[in-house]
């Protein structure tokens, strides 16, 4: 069996990630894969293992632009399925056009389903979004399986779509080994906070900004703001750090190796999470590898990854500064529940993420 991977449309941190996490820890032994077509830019396959079984296929022109992987998918990849002799194919980012296998998407992108989420964003990015919403729906519906990270983003989409006659499974993210504890102590003279995130609306930094302002006379405090951004993005949130004069307190680091966020993460002491559009949040569980607390906002997906092990608060200024201080003062419930995530987040292993997700296409294309 040949499996096409069509990763044309994967340029997000957390897509790249699961792309190379998932096919270098996939095994040939004891499959009926024997061959892996892998079809990508440049950027997203450079860190996947070489091996004689495994195609990379770099179109970079084409992932170039939304529209030309729309004209790839359309014109090429049919002829590029036939070309390779593949059996299934797996469409990372979740849309495709035309079907001449069958095929198994996964779901990854959440936000065009949002609607609360949606309205936060000006026309132009707004009518973006719905379009994106429907060409998800199409691709879904004609998928002979689906993958999904969470039992949340499987509500989410079960509220568009039905799941009748489709085979369908939950298969979360892993956490990388690299990710590893470093015993700390929270130093109440110096409190360092992190959110690991690309620089977007519906990231919430602007709360967590707000929320920082209102501690730094209280609290010697500083925040880190990791990952990727576009400028429009981040020209907002440096107007807003600004305003409220706490350029001292709040650093865009921008976007980082991800072999050295271990590093990164343990240089901190609390990690945050705001956002609520999110089908997974794998930075939360490589937070808690690494033994930080965590605090997010309350939604079902912060509440199904963190379990007992998180600090939750309302998605309000207040209630995050709120839920800072309660972190700093309860050493006692901190210990506790960071001990609680290096347990948690133990379980999730990308060798498992691979061998289920690999066996689904296999039984799919059997």
């Amino acid at each position: 069996m040949i499996i096409g991977i069509d990763a044309t449309n994967v340029k997000s941190d957390g897509g790249i990630v699961h792309l190379f996490e998932l096919v270098n820890n996939f095994k040939f032994n004891n499959s009926k894969i024997r061959k892996l077509i892998i079809w990508g830019n440049s950027k997203s396959l450079k860190n996947i293992k070489n091996n004689s079984r495994i195609d990379k296929i770099q179109v970079d022109y084409f992932s170039s632009s939304s529209l030309f992987i729309i004209l790839w998918q359309l014109i090429f990849l049919p002829g590029e399925l036939k070309k390779y002799k593949c059996d299934t194919l797996y469409v990372l980012g979740g849309v495709f056009f035309r079907k001449k296998i069958p095929t198994v998407s996964i779901f990854q992108n959440i936000l065009p389903f949002m609607k609360d989420e949606i309205k936060r964003y000006n026309f132009f990015l707004r009518c973006k979004l719905l379009i994106q919403k429907k060409i998800y729906i199409n691709s879904f519906l004609n998928s002979d399986g689906l993958i999904f990270l969470s039992n949340y983003s499987k509500k989410i989409l079960n509220k568009e779509i039905s799941f009748y006659r489709k085979k369908i499974i939950i298969i979360p993210h892993g956490v990388s080994e690299i990710f590893k504890f470093k015993h700390r102590k929270i130093n109440k003279k110096k409190i360092k906070i992190i959110y690991v995130s690309k620089i977007d609306i519906y990231k919430n930094q602007i709360k967590i900004i707000k929320a920082l302002n209102k501690l730094k006379e209280k609290f010697n405090i500083s925040l880190s703001l990791v990952g990727s951004f576009d400028e429009r993005n981040k020209k907002i949130l440096e107007e807003k750090i600004h305003s409220l004069n706490i350029q001292k307190n709040v650093k865009i680091v921008g976007k980082v190796n991800y072999k050295k966020l271990p590093h990164l993460y343990n240089q901190h002491d609390i990690k945050i999470y705001a956002s609520k559009s999110e089908t997974f949040g794998m930075t939360m569980l490589e937070a808690m590898k690494c033994g930080l607390p965590i605090l997010a906002t309350k939604n079902e997906i912060s509440y199904e990854i963190l379990s007992s092990a998180g600090f939750f608060c309302k998605d309000t200024v207040d209630d995050i500064k709120y839920g800072i201080i309660k972190m700093i003062k309860n050493k006692k419930n901190l210990k506790a529940r960071i001990k609680k995530g290096i347990k948690i987040s133990n379980k999730f292993k990308w060798d498992i993420t691979s061998k289920q997700t690999f066996n689904f296409l296999e039984n799919l294309g059997g």
